[in-house]
């Protein structure tokens, strides 16, 4: 499961317009459980997030996903 959130950012990444993409994270990262995420924590790559909240896509979508990983 974590690498599918891991794969699903890379996709965010690199995308222009990433709202499926943004919705089908959120719901992955529900579902992984928070020691898969800790255990991955170096591989993942935050900033293309952070850079979407830049370019005012969907704010509420975001802010979900970043609240995930404040869990771990």
């Amino acid at each position: 499961m974590a690498a599918q959130a891991l794969a699903l950012l890379r996709e965010v990444a690199r995308l222009e317009a990433p709202l499926e993409e943004l919705r089908a994270l959120h719901s992955v990262l529900q579902a992984v459980p928070l020691n898969e995420l800790r255990e991955q924590a170096a591989e993942l790559r935050l900033g293309p997030l952070f850079s979407l909240l830049n370019e005012n896509h969907r704010l509420e979508e975001l802010l979900k996903i970043l609240m995930l990983f404040l869990r771990f």
